[in-house]
């Protein structure tokens, strides 16, 4: 469905967004602190792209999907870590993991939040990907390479 250009520039927003569905329970891991961090990162890239007047509508509402997809994502994850508890607290008292089945289904459920998070970001990506020069285009994929060569192979 995406092109190469493109599917660069999806992999920054998952980035962005932390990679939530990595790891079990979402939250553990630092996952949290990533969701605090979005406005500087969307502060750095709007820089390195030096995003011009002409280009701010698309990037405004690119920036706005973002935020508002990583507040769906942190909320999901908060949902996530109460079920969490919750379902341990039930349990014996000692730490039993929950049964497979359970675990599947909130991985599932983590994984279709991300998603649906995803397809959204990717509908407001395009229309700034379109409109930037070629060079703003080459520094998008050079920022992308640079954050997945940061990344834990896990998040990838």
């Amino acid at each position: 469905m995406m092109g190469g250009d493109m599917g660069r520039m999806m992999q920054m927003m998952q980035t962005m967004h932390g990679g939530m569905a990595a790891q079990p329970g979402g939250m553990r891991g630092g996952m949290m602190p990533r969701f605090h961090r979005v406005e500087g990162q969307l502060a750095y890239f709007r820089t390195e792209l030096r995003v011009t007047e002409a280009q701010t509508p698309q990037w405004n509402a690119f920036a706005d999907v973002v935020r508002a997809q990583t507040d769906r994502l942190r909320q999901g994850a908060m949902r996530e870590m109460q079920g969490m508890q919750r379902m341990q607290s039930m349990q014996s008292g000692a730490a039993q993991p929950m049964p497979a089945p359970q675990q599947m289904e909130h991985r599932i459920a983590l994984l279709s939040t991300h998603l649906e998070a995803m397809r959204a970001v990717a509908a407001a990506a395009a229309p700034l990907y379109a409109a930037l020069s070629d060079d703003q285009r080459r520094s998008a994929d050079e920022l992308m390479a640079e954050h997945f060569r940061s990344m834990p192979m896990g998040m990838r």
